[in-house]
């Protein structure tokens, strides 16, 4: 298991970062660096006997998630109000990951892959879309990217939650079916 974080930080508020087969690794720290580490040190264990699999998901969510996901859900719970971006990230629900897995295994894949859901989300949208499925309303406020930009020189986090970073849809493209859950119905099964 690597991560999309081998493709560094995600893109400024604002601006966007669409990663396709011919982006370059880039990782922005110790934790990137390490996840390429342990690629290279892998990829030569590759042989008849033993297949190399390695998946680069980006931010994987369901029951029990840890990351940004349970802080967003806490959010969506408690606040009226959540500003509105517009971003694009790409997100993987467990059940998905599991149903990859299970095809990296019965058809003994080989090589890097990058599943995602089969529909990108957005930061503001994915808050609204969770406090719904708590029976609440939250009001999205447009015209805050100026605000979360100062507030991004001050904390990383800013640009990690409302940035954007996504992977080309196809590079995400299998033979058979292992999306087996839209965003949404990942969202629902998650918080319920």
């Amino acid at each position: 298991m690597s991560s999309a974080i081998v493709y560094g930080n995600s893109a400024p508020v604002g601006k966007g970062k669409r990663i396709t087969k011919d982006t370059p690794v880039r990782p922005a720290n110790c934790y990137g660096d390490s996840k390429v580490q342990a690629e290279n040190g892998l990829r030569p264990l590759n042989d008849d006997n033993i297949k190399v699999v390695i998946l680069r998901p980006p931010m994987i969510y369901g029951k029990g998630s840890k990351g940004n996901y349970p802080l967003m859900s806490k959010m969506a719970q408690k606040l009226p109000i959540f500003p509105y971006v517009k971003n694009r990230r790409s997100m993987l629900y467990i059940e998905n990951l599991m149903e990859f897995v299970k095809l990296m295994i019965d058809n003994e894949e080989t090589g890097t892959f990058w599943p995602q859901n089969k529909e990108y989300s957005n930061t503001s949208e994915l808050v609204r879309m969770i406090a719904e499925v708590h029976g609440r309303k939250i009001k999205l406020i447009p015209h805050c990217e100026l605000m979360l930009k100062g507030m991004a020189h001050a904390t990383g986090l800013v640009n990690k939650a409302f940035g954007s970073l996504a992977y080309d849809m196809t590079l995400s493209e299998y033979s058979e079916n292992y999306r087996v859950c839209s965003l949404s119905e990942g969202i629902r099964r998650t918080e319920l």
